[in-house]
């Protein structure tokens, strides 16, 4: 399988993570899976495989995924960031999260996806070129909302709060108003967007060689080494012992 990733162009970088790519040409000696971690975002995915075309949405995910590994595969895909697929969606993300669901069946109010000039393209770089034209015309044109800086600073903040309480006191929010915009723009709750921030930590802190694994749990805000390991196995579907 040959994967590829690319950046969006930088404006357009607090809505969208990466572009994505998948070609599978060849006949397959075995059948396989691939697991699939939480990543926190939600992704629009172009299916090309077979000279047709189609899209899907993908929610935000609360848990690993075994993704089949097919021959002949050629997908195209924009990962949006925490928050970032809301505005063009314009509804509500609860229906999407732990799922996927056919674009037909939840288009996008304020965006056309350029379907057939990415089935026409057929190279990844061009699709991302095309990608990035059809999301800045419309993506530049809107205002930053307090829930995407919101996102933002969490992403890039060295320390996490510790409760969704703790979140609400620190942005002058009520627990309602969070609760609502967390499950609307997200599809999770702010407890659930909170959990998912320490195990992301805790897994990049686990790919770094010589750290142990009480060394990571702290580091990643755990309260001890064992509510470390069952949140670990709850979003990764194995021990850290096991992903390492």
């Amino acid at each position: 399988m040959s994967y590829r990733e690319s950046l969006p162009a930088p404006p357009l970088r607090p809505w969208v993570v990466a572009y994505w790519g998948v070609a599978e040409s060849a006949v397959l000696a075995a059948p396989g899976t691939r697991r699939i971690l939480p990543d926190g975002c939600a992704d629009l995915i172009c299916d090309f495989s077979g000279g047709h075309a189609s899209m899907r949405w993908v929610g935000t995910m609360t848990r690993a995924i075994e993704v089949p590994i097919v021959a002949r595969q050629d997908l195209f895909g924009i990962r949006f960031a925490p928050g970032g697929l809301y505005p063009l969606l314009g509804a509500p993300m609860t229906p999407l999260t732990d799922g996927s669901v056919a674009f037909a069946d939840l288009p996008a109010t304020a965006w056309l996806p350029p379907l057939s000039g990415w089935l026409e393209d057929g190279d990844f770089a061009a699709r991302c070129a095309r990608a990035d034209a059809s999301l800045q015309s419309l993506l530049l044109q809107l205002p930053g909302t307090p829930m995407l800086q919101l996102l933002q600073g969490l992403s890039a903040s060295r320390h996490l709060p510790e409760s969704a309480a703790a979140l609400a006191d620190a942005v002058g929010w009520g627990m309602r108003t969070l609760q609502r915009r967390f499950q609307e723009q997200l599809g999770v709750s702010p407890r659930q967007h909170l959990r998912y921030l320490r195990f992301e930590r805790a897994r990049q802190l686990l790919a770094q060689r010589g750290q142990r694994a009480v060394e990571v749990a702290m580091a990643a805000g755990y309260s001890d080494q064992a509510h470390f390991v069952r949140e670990f196995r709850r979003f990764a579907g194995i021990t850290p012992g096991r992903w390492r």
